[in-house]
C-alpha cells in the first residue's frame, strides 16, 4: 500500500487521462452524469473539462459519506495539516489497514438510502436503456458505489452504469470501476483532503 499526494496540478493531469481513458473505452453518449458529493464532484468538475462536451449528459450530484470521512472534519482536520507528511502516510495506511479488518469483521450493515434528484429519476425512467456515468475520487469498501448502483437498477432495470474512480484503495471492493487510474491499493492525498499541505 502506498500514499500518492497530487497537488492540483498532478490532479488535473489525473483527471485527464481518466477522461481519455472512459472516452476510448466507450464510444456512447452519457444520458447523465452521476457524481458523488465531495470528492467525486472535484473529479467531475476536472473530468467534463477533458471529456468531448458532445458526449456528455446531464450532471447531477448526490451525497454519500463514510462515518470515518465525517469525523476527519472540524478540529481533527485542521490538526492533520500540522502533522509531517511521513506521519500522515502512515496514519492513512493505518486508518485503511483498520477499515478493512473492521469491515471483514463485522456483518453487512444496511445499504444507505439513495435519493435522487426528479430530472435523474425523469432520465432513467423514460430512456429504454438509459446511459449513466458514475464518477467519484475513490473507491474504498465500495459500499457508496454499490448503494447508488443498485438505485440506478432499482429505477430502471435496463440501465447501463459505467463507473470512473481515480483509484480502487482495496484488494476485494464490493463494487469495481470501469475506469481507475490505480487498482493496486493505493491511496491518493487529493488537494481537498483534510490533511493535504500545500507545501
Amino acid at each position: 500500500m502506498q500514499v500518492v499526494t497530487l497537488n492540483p496540478i498532478d490532479f488535473e493531469e489525473h483527471t485527464r487521462r481518466l477522461a481519455k481513458s472512459v472516452e476510448d473505452g466507450t464510444g456512447c453518449r452519457f444520458d447523465a452524469i452521476v457524481a458523488v458529493r465531495r470528492g467525486g464532484s472535484f473529479v467531475c468538475d476536472s473530468f467534463c473539462r477533458y471529456f468531448p462536451v458532445e458526449r456528455l449528459g446531464e450532471r447531477f450530484d448526490v451525497t454519500l459519506q463514510r462515518p470515518s470521512t465525517k469525523r476527519k472534519e472540524g478540529k481533527v482536520g485542521l490538526l492533520l495539516r500540522h502533522l509531517p507528511r511521513p506521519l500522515l502516510d502512515a496514519m492513512r495506511i493505518a486508518e485503511a489497514s483498520m477499515l478493512s479488518i473492521i469491515k471483514q469483521l463485522k456483518r453487512p450493515s444496511p445499504a444507505p438510502t439513495v435519493l435522487f434528484p426528479d430530472r435523474l429519476t425523469d432520465i432513467l425512467t423514460r430512456r429504454d436503456r438509459p446511459e449513466i456515468l458514475v464518477i467519484d475520487d475513490a473507491i474504498d469498501s465500495g459500499d457508496t458505489l454499490a448503494a447508488i448502483v443498485e438505485t440506478l437498477k432499482l429505477t430502471n432495470p435496463d440501465v447501463s452504469v459505467s463507473i470512473a474512480v481515480i483509484t480502487e484503495t482495496t484488494s476485494r471492493p464490493r463494487i469495481r470501476a470501469d475506469y481507475t487510474l490505480y487498482r493496486n491499493r493505493t491511496l491518493i492525498r487529493f488537494p481537498w483532503s483534510n490533511d493535504y499541505k500545500k507545501n
